[in-house]
């Protein structure tokens, strides 16, 4: 391998499983482009710490070198749980800074750095030959005025996943890249379902986001209705157990057959489930970060799949429209809406076949390996 990449990233990981997930299939986007991979992480003590070894967690060969870094934990204290808010963020961003210290002790001289926080790309600036931020959140405060120091320097690449980050990036010395999250298509593709009588539906992901409910307790009272009238079947599986709770209890008061609804289940089992799925439904409402900021993985991983998606149209899917996948927009928190275009899809077949046939010809260019390889092309253009 030419070059080596240091993939450094504050209390987000191992302890957040979305954000786990991304980091890993970004990382093994730069491994299928010749890169080594070091990930650096705190370590952490708070109640999603993940608590076996990344390797083993992910399912992986050992091809990617996990370096945890010594940490004090602050949110795992009890008494950070009770603080204000803007306290919060403030001790947060402070135990940022002082992790920072620790992390220049241990880099292994790569060329490349890579982070989601831009506090911790401008803290290491003078480590690294190449910078890569990419902004999957909204910044505030401190990172915000970090933003604006990034955008001067000559050996900084910005990358936006959404076209709102990509406003906020502009103006940069070199030309921001917008580009959203991908999809492992070596896992993620087209399998010929099992044979079943009954049309499948489903959703698989988290229900909800920073306590943000992600619309599929609302999508299910529709998905109830509308079984009285056509016959199919209706798989959710996700997390945190509460919400899941909920959806049971809606399920076992109202009678209803053919619904499976399943616990968290392992990122390696999610291809083979909605593989089986004969249409999946992404409704997120129109939160801020969602909206805004958060690139909708699951659409991505839905349509490599082969699955006709129904999705709300908030402005974060829509952004998809110029990726031309098989989605089929919805107005978003207008859940008769969502029961009206559920129906058309459930009743034409030849139009989820139009969907499938849509998405498998156009999810290639969106894998987490040719996302790696435009960066890369990128920087070698722009900063050499």
């Amino acid at each position: 391998m030419n070059k080596s990449i240091a993939l450094i990233t504050f209390a987000r990981f191992p302890s957040e499983m979305a954000y786990g997930i991304h980091l890993i299939q970004i990382a093994k986007g730069f491994l299928e482009n010749d890169i080594e991979v070091n990930i650096y992480y705190p370590k952490t003590y708070n109640s999603k710490t993940i608590t076996t070894h990344p390797n083993e967690y992910y399912n992986l060969n050992n091809e990617i070198n996990f370096i945890e870094v010594k940490n004090i934990d602050i949110t795992s204290y009890k008494i950070y749980q009770f603080l204000p808010l803007a306290s919060q963020k403030f001790l947060y961003t402070v135990n940022t800074f002082f992790w920072i210290r620790n992390v220049k002790k241990v880099t292994n001289n790569e060329e490349y750095l890579w982070s989601t926080n831009p506090n911790i790309v401008w803290s290491l600036r003078k480590y690294f030959s190449v910078l890569l931020y990419e902004k999957h959140g909204h910044a505030r405060f401190v990172q915000k005025f970090t933003i604006a120091r990034l955008k001067k320097l000559k050996n900084a690449l910005l990358i936006a996943i959404t076209t709102k980050s990509f406003q906020e990036l502009s103006e940069s010395i070199n030309a921001t890249l917008y580009l959203p999250l991908g999809v492992d298509n070596k896992k993620f593709k087209y399998k010929n379902k099992s044979n079943n009588d009954l049309l499948k539906i489903g959703y698989v992901g988290f229900l909800e986001t920073h306590g943000v409910d992600k619309g599929v307790f609302k999508a299910t009272k529709e998905i109830i209705k509308l079984e009285k009238k056509l016959k199919f079947s209706t798989t959710i599986a996700g997390g945190p157990l509460h919400k899941i709770d909920e959806i049971r209890s809606l399920i076992k008061n109202k009678g209803v057959s053919n619904f499976h609804i399943l616990d968290f289940i392992p990122h390696k089992d999610v291809p083979n489930l909605i593989s089986e799925f004969d249409i999946g439904f992404v409704p997120y409402p129109n939160d801020k970060h969602m909206n805004l900021y958060a690139s909708p993985m699951k659409i991505f991983e839905l349509a490599a799949c082969g699955v006709p998606i129904l999705a709300s149209n908030i402005r974060g899917h829509l952004d998809l429209k110029i990726f031309d996948l098989g989605i089929i927009y919805y107005e978003h928190d207008d859940f008769n809406d969502f029961r009206d275009k559920l129906s058309l899809l459930i009743s034409n077949q030849d139009l989820r076949l139009e969907l499938k046939e849509k998405s498998l010809k156009n999810i290639e260019k969106l894998s987490f390996e040719n996302r790696t390889k435009l960066i890369l092309d990128c920087v070698r253009s722009s900063i050499g």
